[in-house]
């Protein structure tokens, strides 16, 4: 398997994830390939229960639309509570096929977190990542807005 695209920079920040708030990483890959697995670092807080992770395609704005092309789940309550978190590799199924050049979205969620409960996703708070960008969701995927500029931390796989 292959690293495509990744954003690893100096990371002093951090966004939440939980219930309606969903948080997204766009990206553009420079070939196009089959989106195999993720890598994103995080770490939590209480017990946020399972995140799921999807790719979505993007519209004109670059914001993800339409259902998950495929997805992954991991068992959050596992992740580390240090603020260092970890990489955490999530598996996508069959993968989906990107195209050379198309923007798409890294989309994480953990529905049955809360306040008190959920993931930290780690990121940089100036955009160094020129090929996508932080976006969010505060109505559980039905609203999109870009967090600029602020890029999460990502690592990207496939074939």
């Amino acid at each position: 398997m292959k690293l495509y695209e990744y954003y690893n920079i100096s990371d002093p920040a951090l966004s939440g994830c939980y219930g309606d708030f969903w948080q997204v990483q766009t990206f553009t890959p420079r070939e196009a390939h089959t989106i195999k697995k993720v890598a994103l670092r995080m770490y939590r807080l209480g017990v946020p229960g399972t995140i799921t992770v999807g790719i979505r395609a993007t519209d004109v704005d670059g914001l993800p639309t339409g259902e998950d092309l495929c997805s992954g789940e991991s068992n959050g309550d596992t992740l580390p509570t240090a603020y260092a978190g970890e990489d955490r590799e999530i598996t996508l199924g069959d993968g989906a096929a990107l195209g050379e050049d198309t923007r798409y979205a890294i989309v994480s969620r953990a529905l049955m977190g809360n306040a008190s409960n959920y993931v930290r996703w780690r990121w940089a708070p100036t955009a160094c990542y020129s090929r996508g960008q932080h976006t969010l969701s505060t109505a559980g995927g039905v609203t999109w807005e870009v967090d600029d500029p602020r890029d999460l931390i990502f690592f990207e796989y496939g074939e």
